[in-house]
Order: structure tokens, then C-alpha cells, then sequence
């Protein structure tokens, strides 16, 4: 990678930000498809932007050149990179993401915007830890310091169960019921393997030392073959709420909401649909303490059905 030093913005760089902000705002709007009208708007936007926060921009310089620009403004519960652009020759080069990882490590709460077309910028957030808050055309993500805190831990963990004479299994069977004894989050991170109420365990410990409040919920549905069942875990930071999953292949990593009632019922509805001939009228939705470890399934049942019950809208 390049060595490349950070310095702030003056005035007389207006110009070069200018042209910058323009080829963000244009080329990733399929210029071809703009009437001169609308690139008559976005110009004067641009370069109304441009005069309120040209002080607040950052150069990214590179043997005294100007090798690109970012600039981080307050959003929301935190900040957004309004902006981040490397010149053509720079890019491919480490440079973006090593800049990307520094304002990380400068922010809470952090977001960044992407257009949904550009796919390479995608990937690139996605791998460094941001998650989707908002989809469309623009779309906004968040990097969330508590999951990739302990994001590499949870990874680390297969899907399965063992039983007390330490025998592993990663398909179920009809004796899980029987052989299932819950793991303290010592023991799955020795054994590496564990089912979904072990996991959850695992997440509630790792949180609660990030001193980040946090609640642990069982879905019960009764059913005529069997009693299915699921255990999940919710965070929340100032304004948002967080459904971390690990144990759901399909829905593993974060899911980011405004509010705890939309968070719970996307995870009801998402639960009930995996189900064949789901019935939304069955599934029962339970607030659950932290259990003893070693407990057999029964106890475990019994533990979080006897907590407390929440009402289903």
C-alpha cells in the first residue's frame, strides 16, 4: 500500500471537491439517463454542499498530490461518510479500506451511503463490518461495534449439540431431548459446537461485558408432530435495536431496527414462514432470564416458558 497522509481542507480547495462530489453524484447516476435540467440541479446542490462543508472535508494525500477526499458529517444516532473517493490510479490499492477502518476506529455509530448499483463499494463495507439499515436505490449501512466485537467468537462455533459424555452431533435427532444438556459459553467455546440455546448463552455473556443491555427471548410453537422451538437475543444502543443470530443459518449475522415491536415481529413472521403450513396464531413468544447451565431440554423448556410472556400484535 502507498503511504498516504490525511490533512484537512481549506478553502482554496474548493474546486477539487467540487469536481469530486460531481463524479460520485453524476457518474453513479448513470449520466446518460439525466436530462441537462436535473444535471443543472445536482450541480448547484453539489456545489451548495460543497460551500457549507468544505472546511470539514479531508484530503488524502500522496506524495504531496491529491490522491482523493472523505468527509464525515452527523447522522442520525452518529456520524456518516458523506463522502470518500479515490482517484483511479489510487484505487485497488488498500488505501480506501485502511482510511475506512481509521474513521471506524474514531466514531460510534457509524454509517456510510452507497448507491445500490455499485456493487464493488458494497462488498467492500459489507467485508469491513457494516450492515444494511436502509435498502433502495441509495442505500444507508451501519458499522456496529458490539457484533464485530465478538463477531470472530460466535463464528467460531458450529451448529450441533453434545451431550454430557462429550459426544458431538451436528444433525438432530430424535434423542436431542434426551442427550441435549445446555453448555456454559466456557464450555462451547472449547467444544466448538452447540446448538441454539447454547449460543444464546454465549452472546449474552460477550455482551454483557461490553457493559451493552441486552434480553434473550424463546419462541415456542406447539405442533401436532412436535414442539418446535427457537431462542434468539436483542441489543439495543441509543436508538436502535439489534436481533443477533447465529444459530439461523439463513439470517446469521445482524438485523438493525427502529423500534423493539418491529424487531420481534419481523423474527415471529420470519420464524412461523419457515415453517410448513406455518399458523402465526400458534407461535408463542417468551422473555427469558439467564438459565442454569448443565440443565437437560426439559428444564430448559420449563425455564423459559415460566418467564415472562409477551403479547403477539
Amino acid at each position: 500500500m502507498l503511504n498516504y497522509k490525511i490533512v484537512n481542507a481549506k478553502l482554496k480547495d474548493v474546486d477539487i471537491l467540487n469536481s469530486i462530489k460531481l463524479v460520485t453524484m453524476i457518474d453513479d447516476l448513470a449520466d446518460e439517463s439525466l436530462s441537462y435540467e436535473e444535471k443543472d440541479k445536482i450541480k448547484k446542490s453539489v456545489s451548495k454542499n460543497i460551500e457549507l462543508n468544505s472546511e470539514k472535508y479531508k484530503l488524502i494525500q500522496i506524495e504531496s498530490k491529491v490522491a482523493g477526499a472523505y468527509l464525515v458529517l452527523p447522522y442520525d444516532d452518529g456520524y456518516i461518510i458523506d463522502e470518500i473517493y479515490l482517484f483511479k490510479e489510487y484505487r485497488n490499492q488498500e488505501i480506501g479500506s485502511s482510511i475506512i477502518k481509521k474513521i471506524m476506529n474514531d466514531y460510534d455509530n457509524l454509517y456510510i451511503w452507497v448507491y445500490q448499483n455499485n456493487k464493488d463499494a458494497l462488498r467492500l463495507f459489507k467485508s469491513l463490518g457494516f450492515n444494511t439499515v436502509v435498502e433502495g436505490r441509495t442505500m444507508i449501512l451501519k458499522y456496529d461495534k458490539v457484533y464485530n466485537t465478538i463477531k470472530d467468537k460466535l463464528e467460531s462455533i458450529k451448529l450441533g449439540y453434545r451431550d454430557k459424555k462429550d459426544n458431538k452431533y451436528t444433525i438432530y435427532n430424535q434423542n436431542f431431548r434426551d442427550n441435549f444438556y445446555l453448555q456454559s459459553p466456557k464450555q462451547l467455546l472449547e467444544s466448538k459446537i452447540g446448538c441454539v440455546f447454547d449460543q444464546v448463552e454465549l452472546e449474552r455473556e460477550l455482551i454483557t461485558k461490553l457493559d451493552t443491555d441486552c434480553r434473550t427471548y424463546f419462541i415456542s410453537y406447539p405442533s401436532d408432530d412436535a414442539d418446535m422451538a427457537h431462542a434468539f437475543l436483542i441489543y439495543k444502543d441509543s436508538k436502535k435495536y439489534y436481533w443477533l443470530e447465529n444459530a439461523w443459518l439463513k439470517y446469521k449475522g445482524i438485523h438493525i431496527y427502529n423500534k423493539k415491536d418491529e424487531l420481534l415481529n419481523d423474527v415471529l413472521k420470519k420464524y412461523v414462514a419457515s415453517i410448513p403450513n406455518g399458523d402465526y396464531r400458534k407461535v408463542r413468544l417468551y422473555m427469558f432470564e439467564k438459565p442454569r447451565y448443565g440443565i437437560n431440554y426439559a428444564r430448559y423448556l420449563n425455564h423459559c416458558i415460566s418467564n415472562r410472556s409477551i403479547k403477539i400484535k
